[in-house]
């Protein structure tokens, strides 16, 4: 009999100690929930501020072409404005060649920069 209630003892023992065991298991399982919660939250704002990169990204494409093609209209002015100056005879094309070159590669700086 005294080994019997021995033995009762032991299993009430190991049964509490399998209950702690199992709040302990089951807290952790809680706080792993919560930090896939916070990983999975952490994804989504990483996606979204990609998804914000690349539309900025595609704007200032959109912006630097607008940007290359304003530069090639104003060559294109520029040269149109040496002809008439030559043909008119009034201006000497390589002085304001001299003049504007200056301006024009500054532009292209920036739009390189851009």
């Amino acid at each position: 009999f005294a080994a019997g209630v021995g033995g009762f003892a032991a299993g009430v023992t190991d049964f509490s100690a399998g209950v702690a065991g199992f709040a302990t298991g089951a807290a952790g399982l809680a706080a792993g929930a919560a930090g896939f919660a916070t990983g999975v939250a952490g994804f989504a704002a990483g996606v979204a501020g990609f998804a914000a990169g690349v539309t900025d990204f595609s704007a200032g494409v959109v912006g630097f072409a607008a940007g290359a093609a304003g530069f090639a209209a104003g060559v294109t002015d520029f040269s149109a404005g040496v002809t008439f100056c030559n043909r008119s005879g009034r201006f000497s094309s390589r002085r304001i060649f001299r003049q504007e070159w200056p301006v024009l590669q500054q532009e292209w700086q920036f739009l390189q920069q851009e």
